[in-house]
């Protein structure tokens, strides 16, 4: 980050998503061999991604960042207009709590070509402020990486995998945004109506009625894939309220095989795990997230007890939710 920035949460929300357009000034096609992110304020930055910069959407990013503080960016980049999302943006690399260097598994990295430039969009949680205290950040990110021209290196890509989110208020609690409506509306409000969107296309890609989904402590998502991928790492995301999380590829066949398995999610560990074998996906196999939840921690941790009870979806906001798995590796 090149200037410091003060988060300061829009409307009545609690988050901030900021998106900084950055230059690491590679003179040479590359490939990245590690990336780490350094947050400044550990106690509130929630997460950070770093997005490429497509050709087209490169204008429009220099003029949003022309006065170097980064623009709001709710969802992915905000660049490219409503098609732009959390899931649709192309990824590079991301941190989470718990996860340090971004270290790309032996004999592998991160494609980065001479004069690309990246965003880099950060999560701050403002409910984790100590004491309410806010003050400006200015994050670094190191990056290390050798020239692509002879290298033997093999090119990492993320693939991303999301289930939506449906949870209704736990039994005898209520209040006015335990109506998913009208909890919707205040997801609008808090983080713009892309996020709203975002959480209807959601249940729909995923074969749910998005406006009359079934609420379920289970979140799932079956994906068809359409290229051949080879998995060497895969890393999970859920917000607070989180309790597991799988990848499985082929579910309900004989060859079925877990890619991921998180038995007990801990927010503040959200490292990505090398696969001690790599696993091979074919065009036409199934990739299934599926994620739990338990919806009465929102009664019990200090960041969400204060807060009304809600129905709570997919959104981007720390006291939302997520079903979220990433799939580093490699297409053949």
């Amino acid at each position: 980050m090149t200037k410091a920035h003060l988060p300061v949460a829009p409307n009545k929300g609690t988050d901030d998503y900021r998106c900084f357009l950055l230059d690491p000034k590679v003179k040479e096609d590359s490939i990245v061999r590690s990336i780490e992110f350094i947050p400044q304020r550990k106690n509130y930055v929630h997460h950070a991604i770093i997005f490429r910069v497509t050709g087209a959407d490169l204008a429009e990013a220099i003029a949003n960042d022309k006065s170097g503080i980064g623009w709001p960016c709710f969802g992915g980049t905000s660049l490219g207009g409503m098609l732009s999302t959390f899931i649709s943006s192309p990824w590079i690399s991301s941190w989470a709590p718990g996860r340090g260097k971004d270290i790309s598994p032996k004999g592998y990295g991160i494609p980065f070509k001479k004069g690309e430039r990246f965003v880099l969009q950060v999560h701050y949680n403002l409910l984790a402020a100590v004491d309410g205290k806010i003050e400006t950040d200015q994050s670094t990110i190191v990056m290390e990486a050798v020239p692509a021209k002879g290298s033997s290196i093999k090119q990492l890509q993320l693939e991303l995998f999301a289930a939506p989110v449906e949870l209704a208020c736990p039994a005898g609690v209520t209040g006015p945004l335990c109506d998913r409506t009208a909890s919707l509306k205040d997801l609008a409000e808090r983080t713009g109506i892309a996020s709203v969107r975002q959480t209807l296309g959601l249940n729909a890609m995923c074969r749910q009625n998005p406006n009359r989904p079934t609420p379920s402590l289970t979140s799932r998502c079956d994906k068809m894939m359409t290229k051949a991928f080879t998995v060497v790492a895969a890393g999970p995301h859920m917000h607070l309220l989180g309790r597991t999380l799988k990848i499985i590829l082929n579910p309900g066949r004989d060859d079925a095989k877990i890619i991921l398995d998180v038995p007990n999610y801990d927010f503040d560990d959200q490292s990505s795990i090398p696969l001690t074998t790599p696993v091979s996906i074919n065009p036409g196999d199934t990739v299934r997230i599926e994620c739990t939840y338990d919806p009465t921690l929102r009664q019990k941790i200090p960041q969400l007890k204060s807060l009304e009870p809600r129905y709570v979806t997919w959104g981007e906001g720390s006291s939302d939710e997520m079903c979220l798995g990433v799939l580093s590796g490699t297409t053949n």
